[in-house]
C-alpha cells in the first residue's frame, strides 16, 4: 500500500483529507506542524506529500523547496494547496518545485484524481 503524508494545521481539514485518501486506498501519515512534516518526509519516505502552504513554524513552500533541492528525497511528488494566493502564482510554484497545486476549497474527487495521477501504477498491457 502506498503512503501519503498530509501536512495541514487545520485538524478538521486534515481529518477529512485523511478519510478521503484512505477510502481511495492509501495509507496516510499526518501532522499539523511544518517542521515535523519535513522530519517525517526524511524518516518515512512517503510515496507522495500533500501539503498546505500556510503552516506554523515552517511554510509548506519552504518544506517543498527543501525536499525538491535534496536529491535523496526530490523524487517524492509534492502536491501543494492553500486558501492563500501564493499557490496561484506561477513563479512561486516554479521556485519551490511543487509537482502540482490546488486552491482551497477543492472537491475531494479532484484531490483523489490528482493523487492517483502520481501514484496509480498503469495496468499491465
Amino acid at each position: 500500500m502506498q503512503t501519503i503524508l498530509i501536512v495541514d494545521d487545520e485538524p478538521s481539514f486534515l481529518d477529512i483529507l485523511q478519510i478521503i485518501l484512505q477510502r481511495a486506498g492509501y495509507k496516510t501519515l499526518v501532522t499539523t506542524n511544518g517542521k515535523e512534516g519535513l522530519d517525517m518526509i526524511y524518516q518515512h519516505r512517503p510515496n507522495l506529500v500533500v501539503l498546505d502552504d500556510m503552516l506554523p513554524g515552517m511554510s509548506g513552500g519552504d518544506i517543498c523547496k527543501t525536499v525538491k533541492d535534496d536529491p535523496s528525497v526530490s523524487h517524492i511528488p509534492v502536491i501543494m494547496y492553500s486558501a492563500g494566493p501564493r499557490v496561484r502564482e506561477r513563479e512561486f510554484v516554479r521556485h519551490i518545485g511543487a509537482d502540482a497545486v490546488m486552491s482551497k476549497p477543492f472537491k475531494p474527487t479532484d484531490m483523489v484524481q490528482l493523487v492517483n495521477s502520481y501514484l496509480l501504477v498503469p495496468a499491465a498491457v
